[in-house]
């Protein structure tokens, strides 16, 4: 069984990957993390920074989707806030 940390992990390895400007393997580890673990803590934060690596890589038509999603499926999450706040800054 997976141990009750490795959400947060991935989490973190996402986070290392993205400050590092590797937004492909943060976007491997971020949807990973939605995946596998949906109702973890990190899972609004995950699928945040999943928008965030998507929009470094120009990727804006999946940024948007993405950012729109973690709205509807964590809403009143400081994580939706911040998603929204990018979503009215993007071109």
């Amino acid at each position: 069984s997976d141990h009750e940390l490795a959400d947060n992990a991935q989490y973190w390895l996402g986070e290392a990957f993205y400050v590092t400007r590797d937004y492909d393997n943060a976007i491997l580890a971020f949807t990973t993390v939605g995946q596998r673990w949906p109702q973890s803590s990190k899972a609004p934060d995950a699928m945040l920074k999943l928008g965030y690596a998507q929009f470094e890589l120009k990727r804006l038509p999946d940024a948007k989707q993405t950012l729109s999603q973690v709205g509807t499926r964590y809403p009143g999450t400081e994580a939706a806030r911040l998603a929204q706040e990018r979503l009215r800054r993007l071109p």
